[in-house]
């Protein structure tokens, strides 16, 4: 993909600017993320350990009330006005119903109320779980034969060390479930009411109410604790956190809280919505101002490209020069190109220069070549010519040498007088044997002549001094002739042809 230098600059900076937004989110991110969880768990401390109290101080004032009265009967004694006792104010108001079951079977209650036939009180788990434990005691929530579900403070009436009955007070849930339902949680999250080994006591869900936590939330392994635990209830991720309620005799309570997490950490989406949003308006608005402030920048270095492009097509004008008003590195940038351009005319002018010089020389050697050509083909004539007037020459030489052979053999039978005549022949012929072997060179310089013309001087100098000495000889042999008389006309007539 080819692109632009400005656009390669905008997309590095929208990286850039990508990148960072995108580390500061996830910086952010982590810092959100970790004041929400620290805010959360102080809250649902806070939450937890108030609504405990809130518990805790509501059973605690009802268990003095229902002390105040066990003292009062065992007081008394035996014969306790029992009605009287458990039909006070601060009992009636506070207690669903309170009463007393004594060791004879017989069972006081206010408001008092129409029970089961054969209603036998030592019968019932409030009165036997007191007698066992022998201390106040606060009982599991139960279905009570009057009144729906309960629970009930219950603890021995003893005087002296003999247990005169139990004294009891059955609270309703619904005032627990006021208690609980009052921790709003900011509309995140609700609490509960869960017992020690995992039963749900009040819930908001009726659903949950008489439930074990296990059965709730099958396959997460709710642990009755302090710290947070993250479960699924169906489908939704959430919360849960568990705070102790103290104080409470024979009963192991806890307040639970259950918040849901897309809730609880809500802010945290929309921060990254805020912050994706920002990121998007800062790129554009960023990508904008780098576009127009690199158009701008990179204002020279465009004036650069389209000299360049002036100079490498078209007419390729170097004498143009960039203006160069800035000392950046787009001015150093300019300055060197003007060098550069400075420099190839400089070089281009030298070589065009050159090239006329060539030019003309050319022609000069053109014209020379052309004159020397025309004078090796005259030579070249010459050289034929004087070839063939070689051959000729050799070709009398060799009639001479066999008309001497001839006059040689007719000599043989010649008288005393000739005798200086055949000796001058015979140096004749010596001389002729001589001028055949230097013809037979002179041949083969002759040969040589034709492969290489400069010598052709030399040789006709040898030549001519062969003539010279031929007719020389020729010259010679005439005499002799001459003075041989009729034995010498025929080397007269040799002599003749070798002149000629």
């Amino acid at each position: 993909m080819n692109l632009k230098f400005s656009h390669k600059i905008l997309l590095a900076a929208s990286g850039v600017v990508v990148l960072a937004f995108a580390l500061f989110t996830l910086y952010n991110d982590y810092l959100q993320r970790s004041t929400i969880k620290q805010n959360l768990e102080s809250s649902i401390q806070q939450s937890g350990e108030l609504t405990a109290s809130s518990v805790q101080n509501w059973l605690s004032g009802r268990i003095l009330v229902l002390e105040n009265l066990a003292q009062n009967v065992a007081h008394q004694g035996s014969g306790a006005d029992l009605p009287g006792l458990v039909d006070q104010p601060a009992l009636t108001a506070n207690f669903q119903f309170t009463y007393v079951g004594q060791t004879n079977g017989v069972f006081t209650q206010r408001p008092d109320a129409k029970m089961p036939d054969g209603y036998d009180p030592r019968q019932r788990p409030w009165y036997k779980q007191a007698v066992a434990a022998d201390k106040t005691m606060l009982t599991p929530p139960y279905m009570a034969a009057v009144g729906g579900q309960i629970v009930t403070i219950a603890m021995p009436v003893k005087k002296n060390g003999e247990l005169l009955g139990v004294v009891g007070g059955d609270l309703s849930l619904q005032t627990l479930v006021k208690i609980i339902n009052s921790v709003d949680f900011g509309g995140i999250g609700h609490a509960f009411l869960v017992s020690g080994d995992g039963q749900v006591i009040v819930s908001p869900d009726q659903d949950q109410v008489m439930k074990n936590l296990k059965d709730i939330y099958p396959g997460t392994g709710v642990r009755i604790e302090k710290t947070n635990q993250d479960v699924v209830l169906n489908g939704q991720d959430r919360i849960l956190a568990f705070t102790p309620i103290g104080g409470l005799p024979g009963a192991d309570w806890y307040i639970g809280l259950s918040i849901d997490k897309d809730k609880a950490y809500a802010p945290l989406g929309k921060f990254r919505t805020s912050a994706l949003i920002a990121m998007l308006i800062a790129v554009v608005a960023i990508a904008v101002l780098l576009s127009l402030l690199i158009q701008v920048l990179l204002r020279p270095l465009t004036t650069m490209g389209v000299a360049m492009q002036d100079i490498a097509q078209g007419e390729g004008d170097l004498t143009r020069r960039l203006d160069v008003t800035s000392k950046d590195e787009f001015g150093e940038v300019g300055s060197a190109f003007n060098q550069f351009v400075e420099r190839i005319h400089a070089s281009i002018s030298e070589v065009s220069s050159a090239t006329r010089q060539v030019h003309d020389l050319s022609q000069r050697v053109m014209a020379s070549s052309n004159a020397s050509i025309i004078g090796s083909d005259e030579q070249s004539a010459r050289t034929n010519s004087v070839a063939a007037a070689i051959n000729e020459l050799g070709a009398a030489t060799q009639e001479i040498a066999r008309n001497a052979a001839d006059a040689s053999q007719h000599a043989s039978g010649a008288s005393e007088q000739a005798d200086d005549g055949r000796k001058v022949v015979e140096q004749t012929i010596l001389a002729m044997s001589e001028l055949s072997q230097k013809i037979s060179q002179s041949c083969t310089q002759i040969e040589t002549l034709n492969a290489s013309t400069d010598n052709i001087g030399h040789i006709l100098d040898v030549i001519k001094g062969i003539s010279q000495q031929t007719n020389l000889l020729a010259l010679n042999a005439a005499i002799e002739a001459a003075r041989a008389g009729e034995a010498g006309r025929g080397f007269a007539v040799v002599a003749d042809e070798v002149r000629n």
